[in-house]
């Protein structure tokens, strides 16, 4: 009850941010302009940003920009990335993760399997560790 009521306010202030992305897999399946938008949560980007095939995105700033840093594995510290308590947004392309404020998953944990365009106040620039959970 508790987790559907936080993914409830998550949702919430990421509407009143101006910073939703529709998660919906059938989301305008029927274009015919050539580019397949299935599923936004894609991590191909053809401007080449971020690295094809990583399970998720760590981005600087919300709105996912700034820089970008790719992970396909447990990090137990963020800080050999050079991306320690610098994350404001994060695209998940498969799998739930753990999202820690502190190195080696200490401290308070949060568990995402969606794209955040931007973390809500209290998690923004906070995480120091990531582990795939499933």
């Amino acid at each position: 009850m508790r987790k559907s009521a936080f993914l409830i306010l998550c949702g919430s202030i990421a509407l009143l941010a101006g910073g939703a992305v529709a998660q919906d897999r059938g989301y305008d399946r029927d274009r015919r302009d050539g580019y397949d938008r299935r599923d936004d949560r894609r991590d191909d980007r053809r401007d080449g940003r971020w690295d094809r095939g990583g399970e998720v995105v760590l981005f600087e700033h919300d709105g996912f920009r700034g820089e970008a840093r790719p992970i396909r594995g447990d990090v137990p510290d963020l800080v050999r990335l050079g991306f320690n308590d610098r994350v404001s947004s994060m695209r998940i392309s498969r799998g739930s993760w753990e999202f820690c404020e502190h190195a080696y998953y200490q401290g308070k944990c949060w568990r995402y399997d969606y794209d955040m365009a931007s973390l809500p106040k209290k998690q923004n620039d906070r995480y120091s560790s990531v582990r795939r959970v499933r």
